[in-house]
């Protein structure tokens, strides 16, 4: 067969006018030719790529029923599948520009693209029918394929988790590994290391540690931590019976209790047994029944690290339980909401902010979202759906997105040279493929975009011209793990260094040149928060980008702002 023939049934495919002969005449070509193959799958991720952005729309729906059955009825193993379905995300990730071309050798993108269903769809056909002849043997998988592009029998593995306790409080805590240390986290085993302050672990087995710093403690897995230096008070309810902190010179395993320990740097210990009973065994000696010691309810004493003890008064007081700690955190942060408030005041002065959404509620008009623009001037939000919740601390506002019709409509006027943007969210889920945090009304030029994509990496979208189109991404941010915790994110366009930067909680994520096409001014308008509204007519079976989370704070700033200045703006407002 020509490639002249092959080239005309493709194009044909790509117009969506082809007939059930004609598809069937391709898909017998692509399946005995890898190299015709994978040109189809490069126009067909192409064509994909191009309708994450603004283009007419076109149904899948035909194709899909007309391949159903074939799909059904093809040999297959679902090691080859998944490989043509890996290789198609992933080559769907790496093209984010394109340049349309007209020659006689590459195809001009038809104004009709066909649906990523559609696209893969198709691959997966072509590879099932070209595995069947050249592998026989292959055995026999049925695929089945929705217009959600589900993708039945690929192997899909359950999420594992790592980790063996959670991060539920901390408080003034300073040392070089704790910048990530945000309540909610999942710890995995590891060293924790800290110069002060206090943080509260949550283990998986049940039981509850209160640390305060200087510490250093290793923990091995949901029962078993080892302290080298720090105060830890250690409640261990029924379920949890059995945990076991390994000091220098002993090793504690309590038996459904509450008790303390200070390991100080020399290696000496105190031991405080608050209620129930602790057994206590010379270190490293495997619990060597002879070493064994049983403190119970009122005992106190120290451990010398030459493995010498004396009795000693129970100092119960000298050891944060979690109540107190409670009450520490919750003063703590009514501090940090009332030095962000003074970092908030002195936004709305700044004359580089544009747009400044504090997310505080208004009581009397709580549909508006409040906002400040540039020279002193005031803006106002249209909330629709979104419902106001707790923010960052107890006493902050925030507003909730969780349904398809949420979001909240803004207009930021001006045109501008660079943009800067900040937003503290927390994301509870991943639940489409684009989530929004601020999108402009349809996709023109120079009208930014930028969203959290369904594999957790943080995007901004720009149209630089009629025929260059490119996301500018990170690696993976958000993932099960980092769900219901608060984080920030900025990113800077800066036209004068020509890059696009991302950052989270203060830190670069990822740079990245501007492309060669990127001119003029951006400008932002009419546009949404949280959502996507007034979408092109491509888009209308699937513009449902709704957040799956809170807001509760966004600045846009008319420049470029350095990484200093994005940590400084970080740290203000980190909870």
């Amino acid at each position: 067969m020509s490639t002249n023939r092959f080239d005309e049934l493709l194009g044909l495919l790509l117009d969506d006018d082809v007939t059930e002969q004609q598809l069937n005449e391709l898909t017998q070509i692509v399946s005995q030719d890898t190299k015709k193959l994978d040109l189809l799958r490069d126009h067909l991720l192409m064509s994909d790529r191009l309708s994450q952005f603004e283009d007419d729309l076109r149904s899948g729906d035909r194709f899909l029923d007309a391949w159903q059955t074939r799909l059904h009825a093809a040999d297959d193993t679902s090691g080859f599948v998944a490989k043509v379905v890996a290789s198609a995300q992933e080559e769907a990730s790496a093209r984010s520009t394109h340049t349309l071309a007209k020659n006689e050798n590459v195809w001009q993108i038809p104004k009709a693209a066909g649906t990523i269903a559609f696209a893969l769809s198709l691959l997966i056909l072509a590879a099932v029918l070209y595995q069947r002849t050249t592998d026989p043997d292959a055995d026999s998988t049925r695929i089945a394929l929705s217009p959600d592009t589900v993708v039945t029998n690929v192997g899909r593995e359950e999420p594992s988790d790592l980790g063996v306790a959670v991060l539920t409080r901390a408080s003034a805590l300073v040392g070089e590994q704790t910048s990530d240390w945000a309540t909610g986290k999942t710890v995995p085993p590891g060293v924790l290391t800290w110069d002060s302050g206090l943080l509260q672990l949550e283990f998986y087995a049940g039981a509850t540690v209160v640390a305060e710093g200087p510490a250093e403690m290793e923990i091995l897995d949901e029962s078993h931590v080892i302290c080298r230096s720090g105060r830890l008070r250690v409640h261990v309810p029924k379920p949890a019976r059995g945990f076991s902190v390994l000091a220098p010179s002993i090793e504690l395993v309590d038996l459904g209790t509450e008790f303390g320990l200070d390991v100080l740097q020399n290696g000496d210990a105190e031991v405080h047994v608050f209620d129930g009973k602790v057994e206590l065994y010379d270190a490293e000696t495997n619990r060597d029944i002879e070493t064994r010691r049983v403190l119970n309810a009122g005992d106190a004493l120290t451990v010398n690290h030459d493995g010498t003890s004396t009795p000693i008064d129970l100092r119960d007081a000298d050891f944060v339980s979690p109540s107190l700690l409670n009450q520490i955190a919750d003063g703590r942060q009514k501090k940090q909401l009332s030095d962000w408030r003074t970092f908030r005041d002195a936004m709305q002065d700044d004359p580089r902010v544009v747009a400044y959404f504090p997310f505080d509620r208004n009581d009397v008009e709580d549909r508006i979202l409040s906002g400040y623009g540039a020279n002193g001037s005031t803006l106002e939000g249209a909330i629709v759906g979104c419902e106001w919740t707790e923010g960052r601390w107890p006493d902050k506002s925030s507003l909730q997105f969780k349904r398809p019709g949420d979001r909240v409509r803004i207009t930021v006027p001006g045109e501008y040279q660079s943009l800067t943007y900040s937003i503290w969210l927390r994301v509870d889920g991943l639940d489409r493929k684009y989530n929004s945090l601020l999108l402009t009304d349809g996709f023109g030029r120079n009208r930014p975009h930028w969203q959290i994509r369904q594999d957790g990496s943080l995007a901004l979208g720009m149209r630089h011209s009629s025929t260059v189109l490119h996301s500018y991404r990170t690696a993976s941010i958000f993932n099960l793990f980092r769900l219901g915790q608060w984080v920030h994110l900025a990113m800077s366009y800066d036209a004068v260094r020509r890059d696009i930067s991302h950052y989270v909680n203060g830190k670069l994520a990822m740079r990245e040149p501007l492309e060669e096409a990127a001119s003029g001014l951006l400008k932002i308008g009419d546009a949404t928060i949280g959502n996507w509204s007034a979408p092109t007519h491509r888009h209308r079976e699937t513009r449902v980008r709704n957040l799956n989370g809170c807001i509760d704070e966004l600045i846009v700033f008319g420049e470029a702002l350095g990484e200093s200045e994005i940590r400084r703006i970080c740290e203000a407002g980190r909870p």
